[in-house]
């Protein structure tokens, strides 16, 4: 009985190390955002386009977006997670999608 006890508190105290792990993950990947945007600033600054300007104000809020959220629960169920890594792949930039799969895959082990 004793061992079930220790072995229950160890599975809790890894999940909220996997959960922290998300959470830090979920954050770099809100400020990784600058990146992509600065770039997107700069293209704007030097070819005036449209496209340029639309990608800036996606990848600021969903940065913004990210960033409020991190702490949600509802970043621990991993189909939330797929769609947020999914919607980073195609609208805002590939490299935001590495720390992303990163919080997925903790988010995966949680369950």
């Amino acid at each position: 009985m004793r061992y079930l006890a220790i072995n229950n508190e160890r599975k809790r105290v890894m999940n909220l190390n996997y959960h922290q792990k998300e959470i830090f993950w979920l954050r770099f990947a809100g400020w990784f955002c600058l990146l992509p945007a600065t770039t997107y600033l700069y293209l704007y600054q030097n070819l005036h386009s449209w496209f340029c300007l639309g990608e800036l104000i996606i990848i600021v809020l969903f940065a913004v977006y990210v960033l409020t959220t991190a702490k949600s629960n509802r970043w621990t169920d991993p189909k939330n997670m797929m769609r947020l890594l999914i919607f980073a792949l195609i609208f805002v930039a590939v490299i935001i999608a590495i720390p992303l799969y990163l919080a997925y895959r903790n988010c995966k082990k949680i369950q």
